[in-house]
């Protein structure tokens, strides 16, 4: 999806050629406006459809992947908790996110969370304010950091990003401030949904463990044979050069950022196929494993 502050990185691999950078590269969704594709023995079918085939009493994935490419600010906001979705009449679920990101350039700044401070009713005088990050804590991204994003935290980036995302399959995002781009706002949505301010912050290879999902980063070493870590499925991503993926008696040719679901608890492995794509995308030769 090409976005305003779009960065380029994924412009190749999405085989964009429109106008603007793609800013968001949906990995893996069940949700009608990211109609993502799913590829298997029986054809191609949309990710939703098959994952009721499989798990038809569900109420659908419990998360959703992403892939993010940033060059300008994104927007600063802040996303619903589960029971702020039932406080607040809507429908779903509320949207938890986890980033780990991927390439950051030197001059690049995530903002997450107010500083101790400061009061709430800043977020409505952002506008008119001449330095109005200066009201938010600043932290410099370094490649393998997982940032994870509590519902209520406010957030915003600068410069040249590019991260991994694991979020509860939702769609809700409450502007705060558009750094002049004229979009909509959703102040007073954002200041009811206002909770923790301070980030949790770790480092690849450590797993990632929350109460929504779970990640697990699996280096190059570790890929000659794996057992999925999910219960009922797991997803892998593979963020290096060409590869084929094992299960059992498939085999899946994966390119950087593509992924396969395994359903139950194959035995799996990863073999690195040929060399480097000139798409200048980063190599991290590291299997991404998500599930809950």
């Amino acid at each position: 999806m090409p976005k305003p502050w779009g960065g380029g990185h994924l412009d190749q691999i999405a085989g964009h050629k429109g106008t603007g950078h793609i800013g968001e590269y949906v990995l893996f969704s069940d949700l009608k406006q990211f109609p993502v594709m799913a590829e298997d023995q029986g054809g191609r079918r949309l990710v939703a459809d098959v994952w009721r085939e499989h798990y038809p009493e569900t109420g659908g994935v419990p998360f959703m992947l992403k892939v993010l490419s940033t060059a300008e600010p994104i927007s600063l906001q802040n996303h619903p908790s589960d029971s702020d979705i039932r406080r607040l009449g809507l429908t779903g679920n509320g949207k938890f996110e986890c980033w780990t990101i991927l390439e950051a350039a030197h001059d690049a700044r995530m903002y997450l969370g107010l500083k101790k401070d400061e009061d709430v009713s800043v977020l409505r005088t952002l506008d008119a304010d001449a330095e109005p990050m200066r009201h938010f804590n600043e932290y410099i991204p370094q490649q393998g950091e997982i940032v994870e994003l509590f519902p209520g935290l406010v957030h915003s980036t600068v410069g040249r990003l590019l991260f991994y995302e694991i979020q509860q399959t939702s769609d809700y995002t409450f502007r705060i401030y558009d750094f002049g781009r004229g979009r909509d706002l959703h102040l007073d949505a954002a200041i009811e949904c206002l909770h923790e301010q301070i980030p949790q912050l770790g480092r690849v290879p450590e797993p990632l463990e929350t109460a929504a999902f779970k990640m697990r980063y699996i280096p190059q070493t570790g890929l000659g044979r794996f057992l999925p870590q999910g219960k009922d499925f797991s997803v892998f991503t593979w963020f290096g050069a060409a590869a084929e993926f094992h299960c059992e008696t498939h085999r899946f040719q994966l390119t950087w950022g593509e992924s396969v679901m395994v359903l139950g608890g194959h035995a799996c492995s990863l073999s690195a196929q040929g060399p480097a794509e000139n798409h200048g995308l980063p190599l991290i030769d590291m299997l991404f494993e998500a599930y809950v």
